[in-house]
């Protein structure tokens, strides 16, 4: 699949700098997408140049409150997608950053069936897949608090997305949620979610500089405090009933 001049110059707009062979596999995987995307759903966009817009860099947007994490001492920065759909922005960051391990955490079969067999086509080793509610993974030994980060696109308003998150991030860790318009109307709405699963410091980021045009923000939340055990919730409460 040929890439767009614009990519080049949007990624060194936005101080993202990768090797070719990044830039090739990025590539293999947005083609993989775009060609199962005729016969098995995995996104609403099926044009190329807005696939590269919206897919890829979109997701590498969330690099920025990846980058700057600290590790557990020995070990790599630890990174789980929730809902990540066709891989999405999971795939893209693990490609971006080798040294980072990244799980995707996906419900459907068929769409983890992709995303897994696009990290084997890939030779992606510092990637995995889990095909699971992330209400019951949440209360799992070997994921709950076990992440440094829990990154998310298209899941759902916050309070659900926080629900989802932070039971899985370790103290000191982050929630980065991607979000467009309406945040600020949702994170007004998230107040008792923060606060009964143990949200500390918020941030809004713009994703992008003004010149692009492009309303998307990142939502930066640390944990500050562990997350009761009663969450999450057992799974559909958290979307039927949010905090």
């Amino acid at each position: 699949m040929d890439i767009p001049d614009f990519v080049h110059d949007d990624l060194a707009e936005l101080e993202i700098a990768l090797r070719d062979d990044q830039l090739a596999q990025l590539a293999d995987y947005l083609a993989r997408v775009l060609d199962t995307n005729t016969h098995t759903n995995l996104t609403a966009i099926k044009e190329p140049d807005a696939a590269w817009r919206r897919l890829i860099i979109d997701s590498l947007t969330v690099l920025p409150g990846i980058d700057d994490l600290q590790p557990e001492p020995g070990g790599p920065v630890r990174v789980i997608d929730i809902g990540s759909g066709a891989g999405l922005p999971g795939m893209p960051l693990a490609i971006a950053r080798p040294d980072v391990q990244v799980t995707m955490l996906e419900t459907t079969g068929k769409k983890a069936e992709f995303i897994r067999g696009s990290v084997t086509a890939l030779g992606l080793s510092n990637a995995r897949v889990i095909q699971q509610r992330a209400e019951t993974l949440g209360q799992e030994a070997g994921h709950r608090g076990m992440y440094d980060a829990a990154v998310s696109r298209a899941v759902g308003t916050m309070p659900l997305v926080l629900e989802y998150s932070l039971p899985l991030v370790r103290e000191g860790g982050r929630v980065l949620a991607m979000k467009g318009p309406r945040v600020e109307q949702e994170l007004a709405e998230s107040g008792d979610a923060l606060e009964k699963l143990g949200a500390g410091e918020l941030a809004v980021i713009e994703a992008y500089p003004e010149s692009f045009g492009n309303d998307l923000v990142i939502v930066s939340i640390m944990k500050d405090r562990p997350t009761p055990k009663a969450y999450p919730r057992q799974p559909g409460i958290p979307k039927k009933q949010p905090l």
